[in-house]
């Protein structure tokens, strides 16, 4: 009878911790599927794409926009899916002209935990490009490989060039691009963006200033009045409920209006002469 019950005792032990297991791991699931899970493309973004459809790179994981011919590689934003950037790239595209096309690039699955394709891979598929831009945490992993690039001693004959879009933080410098023999260098900031915000820690003015003195001589600088960080893309509004850590301030500027500024400033950045 003992023995009995100390089969039942272990096999009802047993039970539970295979349950708990299954329950852990649903949890583990659960997290992984709320803390990595993609935001956008908005409803505008939609409509961009179905309007003018972009190519799928047979070379590397990203979506081509505008001409066949990239001139710019640009990098989402943490989580951001691809097409939530359609209605920028194709902005870009079309004032480049000349069958200009953007190049845009996410981490593999959309999580961010894992890098994007290098630099150094999109110039052997694309030597057409000749800017790299880069979104929040994009423009941190671009700018990682434009170091790597040089390292290694295979910076393209033609030359590179570079935009930061909202890449903010207490820790952040710009005085890296002094670094690199970057042709013309762009950086935007903007208003409303939470991530300068809390970097800028409620001096807007003395960071911004101290920006523009980190960076190389003849770097732009563009303020953009009244626009916010997730306007650099066209992914809606998420907040924690998508798994992002924070809820951006809301912009005064319409999505519209913001996209043509960083558009003619990621064009001016990547039409300078070789």
């Amino acid at each position: 009878m003992r023995l009995a019950l100390l089969a039942l005792s272990v096999a009802a032990c047993a039970h539970a911790l295979s349950v708990g297991q299954s329950v852990a791991g649903a949890g583990v699931a659960s997290f992984l599927g709320w803390a990595f899970q993609g935001v956008g493309p908005s409803a505008e973004a939609r409509a961009a794409v179905a309007k003018a459809p972009p190519t799928k790179s047979s070379k590397i994981d990203g979506l081509l926009f505008g001409g066949e011919s990239p001139k710019v590689a640009l990098y989402c934003g943490a989580k951001v899916r691809r097409e939530s950037y359609a209605p920028l790239a194709q902005a870009v595209a079309a004032k480049l002209g000349d069958d200009a096309g953007v190049l845009v690039l996410q981490s593999p699955f959309n999580v961010y935990a894992f890098k994007p394709t290098t630099v150094a891979k999109v110039l052997e598929a694309y030597p057409s490009v000749t800017c790299v831009a880069g979104h929040s945490i994009g423009g941190l992993w671009a700018m990682e490989f434009c170091r790597d690039l040089h390292e290694s001693g295979d910076w393209p004959a033609a030359g590179l060039d570079f935009f930061y879009m909202g890449v903010h933080g207490k820790g952040i410098s710009l005085a890296p691009f002094r670094e690199l023999p970057f042709g013309s260098v762009g950086w935007s900031c903007a208003s409303e963006d939470c991530t300068m915000q809390r970097a800028a820690e409620g001096d807007v003015p003395a960071y911004v200033a101290r920006a523009k003195e980190e960076l190389p001589d003849g770097g732009g600088v563009y303020e953009i009045a009244g626009g916010n960080h997730e306007q650099y893309g066209s992914y809606g509004s998420p907040g924690p409920a998508q798994g992002l850590a924070y809820k951006d301030l809301p912009a005064t500027i319409s999505a519209e209006e913001q996209c043509e500024v960083v558009a003619a400033a990621i064009a001016a950045t990547a039409a300078r002469e070789a």
